[in-house]
């Protein structure tokens, strides 16, 4: 059930109406678990079974963990939670990528070998759920969170509908408290959630949906189009996969807000990041914690020798390459991100080391330099992010931008000039919270409840003018 489709919009309506037919906590909870039982069960049923069966046996390994009196025992259960969770998703996503490595690896060496692949389904929202799963035991096991008494309100922490199949990653501590003592949402709750909404699904129908159509006829064979153009669709992929899931995801918290719940941001502006670590920040935030947070500092962090820092952020960073998907497209993408967060770290410290080179950077044509440079190193890396051929032609594609080859064909579309532009507009307004301004000036006065009367009938009469007739699924499901 996508977010934009008619069938959720009569969904959430329902889910609503039942949610606040009771103010008991329990009733509530129950409700929701099972409202978020059917928005899976509508892509397939069947994985239920193994979404619950992870759920309860993380539930009940968390509970091991804190009893456990020992240290040893403590990290045997923490362990049997990594290997349940990480167990089930090479199971899935990445079992065929490893068998088919393996052979080629072999091949290399001059060594043939049959092999099967498994060929399994992939369970929507996998990735998530499995990483939301793992910080319940690991904040239990760190001693940040106690075992929670009711395994139905932390199945719904789980399972909760609106971020259940592509985020943003909620923590156990953050949500499952919330949960226990029940929400409701305030008037202002409400305005914010509707807006949330709308917002989100405006970047959806009107920028993503339109833009995917381009993208995906240029990416389906690159080889004909001169590097111009592959750098156009490379940059038009970019705004797509960013208001595609930042439209998901401002969906997800605007749902939640209707509740009364608060869920953590998933992405603040980030063409507007001053440099890659400033991008890191500010894309796919819930991530990017996550891997920082249980990953990053596991290894050490900050808090070793330079030569582990390096190693440990390339570590990190391959392995967000690999989560995005089983490829070595995703591998190599994340590869090129952790040598640019290491080569920022350097460049950083020589440019500390120069004061006018520094306050030179901190003026407005020095920021909007920054800004270009971090944007474009992101749009090159999208030809290898975006690529569903072999990786030899993912390099190839990047080779071509970087040289600007002319050789094929120039298919330049204007939705793509015209949508970044308005994600930097729109970027800008955030930033500088004009609307939060303009309301607060207008609160009060007679013209207020008209203006924001308009304003939403221009937003709806834009989409029904613009947005296109098929509904596309949101790109981060495949994840």
């Amino acid at each position: 059930m996508i977010f934009s489709s008619l069938e959720f919009l009569l969904f959430l309506p329902i889910v609503l109406a039942l949610y606040y037919a009771s103010s008991n906590v329990r009733y509530r909870n129950g409700m929701l678990l099972a409202a978020s039982s059917v928005f899976y069960a509508a892509w397939d049923w069947r994985f239920l079974f193994l979404l619950f069966g992870t759920t309860i046996a993380e539930w009940l390994i968390g509970g091991q963990i804190s009893r456990s009196e020992s240290r040893r025992a403590k990290r045997l259960w923490l362990a049997a939670s990594l290997t349940m969770n990480l167990g089930s998703l090479v199971l899935y996503k990445y079992a065929d990528f490893f068998i088919l490595s393996f052979r080629d690896v072999l091949a290399a060496l001059g060594v043939h070998v049959e092999v099967h692949t498994l060929n399994l389904i992939l369970p929507l929202g996998i990735s998530f759920t499995n990483f939301q799963n793992m910080t319940y035991s690991l904040d239990i096991y760190r001693g940040e969170l106690k075992p929670h008494k009711s395994v139905m309100e932390y199945a719904l922490f789980v399972v909760f509908f609106p971020q259940l199949v592509a985020g943003p990653i909620v923590r156990a501590v953050e949500l499952v408290p919330q949960i226990t003592r029940g929400m409701n949402a305030t008037w202002d709750d409400v305005v914010v959630g509707v807006n949330r909404f709308l917002e989100g699904f405006t970047k959806k129908v009107l920028v993503a949906d339109n833009l995917a159509p381009y993208v995906d006829h240029i990416f389906s064979d690159p080889g004909a189009y001169d590097g111009l153009t592959i750098w156009c669709a490379s940059i038009g992929f970019a705004v797509q996969c960013y208001c595609d899931f930042a439209g998901y995801s401002d969906m997800a918290i605007g749902c939640g807000r209707l509740m009364g719940f608060w869920m953590p941001e998933n992405f603040r502006w980030p063409f507007l990041a001053t440099s890659v670590a400033d991008f890191w920040r500010r894309w796919h935030i819930t991530l990017y914690s996550f891997m920082r947070d249980y990953l990053y500092v596991a290894l050490g962090g900050s808090r070793v020798s330079a030569a582990r820092q390096v190693l440990n952020a390339m570590i990190t960073m391959t392995l967000v390459g690999l989560w995005h998907g089983a490829a070595w497209n995703f591998v190599i993408w994340g590869v090129y991100n952790g040598v640019l967060l290491v080569g920022h770290r350097f460049v950083a410290l020589a440019i500390d080391r120069a004061p006018a080179l520094a306050r030179a950077l901190r003026t407005l044509p020095g920021t909007v330099l920054r800004i270009a440079v971090t944007d474009m190193l992101f749009f090159l890396s999208f030809a290898l992010f975006r690529s569903r051929g072999s990786l030899s032609d993912a390099l190839r594609n990047t080779e071509r931008m970087l040289s600007f080859d002319g050789a094929g064909m120039r298919a330049l579309d204007p939705w793509v000039p015209l949508a970044f532009a308005a994600v930097i507009l729109g970027s800008l307004a955030c930033e500088f919270r004009l609307g939060e301004r303009l309301a607060s000036r207008l609160t009060g006065r007679p013209i207020a409840l008209p203006l924001q009367v308009l304003g939403y009938a221009t937003i709806l009469y834009v989409l029904v003018l613009f947005a296109p007739h098929d509904t596309q699924a949101f790109v981060y499901f495949q994840f």
